[in-house]
């Protein structure tokens, strides 16, 4: 079974794009029911009418696809799996007919909810898929502005690279001018130099006599091959090259440019139905919960083995073992069922039944049975499990409890057995285990008391029970 979650879809089979192969995979799931032959087909009888009550509910709730799916397993068990119990022609015929009846009228409200479950994927896809589109262009928003910022970047460069460029040939052209003012000095002074040897001091007095000291009068630049040897013909000769290592320098560009994108980027962020790396997260659609039961709607719950929350009132205990005293006083033990409902995809126990029944120091029987039913159907009550007392015990199930206590959880996983031991001042709320307790239980034909094995446990205190102190309990003593 795959359960995953596609934008907010937390249902079964979210990796199922197609509305009508959703449902028929929600169909193919909900047929796949089995029967225990060890279990007698009047309980599923019963249990089958309690699984109608439940469906209405998440029905009237609005989750529709649980109730689809409470419907289908109802149908699917006693249309096609339980007239294969080898005891089925056996079971109480009144029984039978109840439940026939019951699927005569399962059929059209499955049929109805299935066309609601198709609109309503059909819906989800929808949503779904403007999701993707919505992804789809923010991803292209953000590549064009990778691309934008890009080009930016390149501009930027290209930008700083022509001001060095510009910078340095008007550094080099400073140079070249004031170096070639030095050396028309140096020719202009040593053409001074010449003449004052070949003439003397009367050239030279002439020389100052003419001006050719005089601070105001600029030299002018010298004559012939030999002034013009230090000018150069191409500027471009001698002039300092530009190192891109220079330009490149990363403390020249800012940090806060992005790098150039990865060329597989787009091939990555490119939505389709295969690639599933996109969006929120999903959650493994290959697992599934830790069992299976046909009373569970597919979805695991929180708890531990994916068990719906049991809910108890504050003040079951004590009335409990108010109206057991009697019995308790002469060391005889009693018992009682514990009937509720079933709300918000969780169970809240607001009866104790307690029937006709036959007791010892160590063991109670119920009797009339037809008592409880007439007591429960009435008010739309759900089995949840039983209650009774160790009189002079402490609290824990005996192998004859580990037996009674498979009947209610084989109908019900969530079905508990609370053991009150008020010699020793202690109540414990127990289950047996998925993995050793159910098995070893279930597959044991022995009866009265005998040993099972103590490791792993059979047995362990419930972990999804809530004690609520606003909930008041109803009891109702049939013994009278």
């Amino acid at each position: 079974m795959a359960l995953a979650m596609h934008g907010g879809d937390s249902s079964l089979f979210s990796d199922i794009r197609d509305p009508g192969a959703r449902v028929r995979k929600l169909c193919d799931y909900a047929c796949q029911v089995e029967v225990d032959t060890a279990i007698p087909p009047k309980r599923y009888l019963r249990s089958g009418l309690e699984m109608i009550r439940m469906a209405k509910v998440y029905d009237e709730e609005g989750n529709i696809e649980s109730a689809f799916v409470l419907y289908t397993k109802f149908i699917s068990l006693f249309v096609e799996k339980l007239p294969k119990h080898p005891e089925f022609k056996s079971a109480p015929s009144t029984d039978i007919a109840a439940v026939r009846q019951k699927v005569k009228l399962a059929f059209p409200v499955a049929e109805q909810i299935k066309g609601k479950l198709t609109k309503k994927y059909a819906e989800i896809e929808r949503k779904r898929q403007a999701e993707e589109r919505k992804i789809q262009e923010e991803l292209e928003r953000q590549q064009d502005k990778i691309r934008q910022e890009e080009e930016l970047r390149r501009r930027q460069q290209e930008e700083e690279e022509n001001c060095l460029r510009l910078a340095s040939e008007a550094k080099w052209m400073q140079e070249q001018e004031h170096r070639l003012l030095e050396l028309k000095e140096q020719e202009m002074m040593k053409n001074i130099d010449s003449q004052s040897q070949i003439h003397g001091p009367a050239v030279a007095n002439n020389a100052d006599k003419t001006g050719l000291n005089n601070q105001n009068t600029k030299p002018s630049a010298p004559h012939g091959a030999l002034g013009l040897a230090f000018i150069p013909n191409n500027l471009d000769d001698g002039r300092p090259k530009i190192e891109k290592n220079l330009l490149n320098d990363p403390s020249r560009i800012s940090s806060s440019v992005p790098n150039i994108p990865d060329r597989e980027l787009k091939k990555n962020l490119v939505i389709s139905d295969s690639d599933s790396r996109l969006g929120p997260p999903g959650v493994d659609r290959t697992s599934k919960p830790a069992f299976d039961h046909f009373t569970s709607i597919g979805v695991p719950g929180h708890n531990k083995g994916g068990l719906r929350d049991v809910f108890i009132p504050s003040d079951l205990v004590r009335k409990f073992l108010g109206m057991a005293e009697h019995n308790t006083m002469k060391n005889i033990e009693t018992c009682g069922i514990l009937a509720g409902k079933l709300s918000k995809n969780a169970f809240y126990i607001s009866d104790v039944l307690i029937p006709k029944q036959a007791g010892t120091s160590d063991s109670c029987v119920a009797e009339d049975e037809e008592d409880i039913l007439m007591y429960q159907d009435p008010r739309d009550l759900i089995t949840l499990g039983w209650i009774h007392t160790h009189p002079s015990q402490t609290a824990f199930l005996s192998s004859v409890d580990m037996h009674n206590q498979y009947g209610y959880q084989a109908m019900l996983p969530e079905a508990i057995a609370i053991v009150c031991a008020p010699k020793f001042n202690e109540t414990g709320i127990f289950t047996l285990t998925q993995d050793t307790g159910m098995p070893d239980i279930g597959n044991c034909r022995e009866r009265g008391f005998h040993d099972h094995r103590k490791t792993p446990p059979l047995f362990e205190s419930c972990s999804n029970v809530k004690i609520l102190d606003e909930m008041r309990v109803e009891m109702a003593d049939l013994r009278k």
